[in-house]
């Protein structure tokens, strides 16, 4: 069976944007969709209505509605894409996480709660997603415009420890050739390496980073047309006036020290907040679902 895009929603404006991205990716790709409700009523163990009460009936028809309209939504919106839709019970975080083993990408809705919520650690789910999925998680804010955006240009994040064949750059790569699209790779200096290599002199060791995280052996099997930018600034920065009509801004995350777990650190958030097209948040190390720790 080919591996799903899998795309969560919850009936949400947001969420209906994700599912309206994913539909337009599993088309682009060839893939099936699949599209995951979570029910939390297990969670309230001594609360949870009887399927025979007012309550439990309710509930059922609300979770139904949801996902009966979604699906009907990609029909509507790409009929050439097969489409599957179950509500699943549980938080959204595990059903989500759970959900992304085995797919091609896990597409989530992703709406930023403010200073207070982020210094609380509430945040999205996306973020909390992300952290936990084996397989690569694009999150759609709601600044997201519809595609196509006109020339698919895919953006990529570059850091100081971008290695060549890392999974994100071979992940940025397929979906700028999936698009016919440019592929923009982007470095931005920090401040001890601006120090290092003054303007005058040019950026040698930055360009040398990003042939070596983009080889050209890489990019000729691609056949994409890949241009690389050293920019000067904070990264969120650089990236998000990259990412300006771009159809996808990929970044890598790494693993925690000792964990399974991702880490999303300040600048991924940064890239969140600020990106006008979606984000792709995908492991620098690609893991299996059953070394994924969920």
């Amino acid at each position: 069976m080919d591996e799903p895009v899998t795309v969560g929603v919850d009936g949400s404006p947001s969420s209906m944007r994700a599912l309206d991205w994913a539909a337009d990716e599993a088309a682009l790709h060839g893939r099936p969709l699949r599209i995951v409700h979570a029910s939390v009523w297990e969670r309230f163990e001594d609360a949870t209505p009887a399927e025979d009460s007012p309550e439990g009936r309710a509930e059922a028809a609300a979770l139904e509605e949801i996902i009966t309209d979604a699906e009907a939504r990609v029909r509507r919106r790409r009929p050439e894409v097969r489409v599957h839709a179950e509500v699943l019970p549980g938080e959204p975080v595990d059903v989500l996480v759970h959900a992304g083993e085995g797919a091609f990408a896990l597409v989530v809705g992703h709406r930023d709660h403010g200073a207070l919520a982020r210094r609380l650690s509430l945040g999205s789910v996306g973020p909390r997603v992300a952290e936990r999925a084996w397989c690569p998680v694009i999150l759609v804010g709601g600044s997201a415009p519809e595609r196509p955006t006109g020339d698919r240009r895919v953006v990529l994040g570059v850091g100081e420890a971008t290695d060549a064949g890392a999974a994100h750059v071979a992940f940025a790569l397929r979906e700028a050739q999936a698009r016919g699209g440019d592929l923009v790779a982007v470095h931005a200096r920090s401040r001890q390496e601006t120090r290092q290599e003054p303007p005058d002199n040019g950026s040698p060791a930055a360009d040398a980073l990003l042939s070596a995280a983009v080889p050209a052996r890489a990019v000729l099997e691609s056949g994409v047309t890949v241009h690389r930018h050293v920019v000067d600034g904070p990264a969120p920065h650089a990236l998000s006036h990259a990412a300006q009509h771009a159809d996808l801004l990929v970044l890598g995350v790494r693993h925690r020290h000792g964990m399974v777990h991702r880490e999303l650190r300040p600048a991924h958030h940064a890239a969140l907040r600020h990106s006008p097209c979606p984000v792709a948040l995908v492991g620098v190390v690609p893991r299996s679902p059953t070394k994924a720790g969920n």
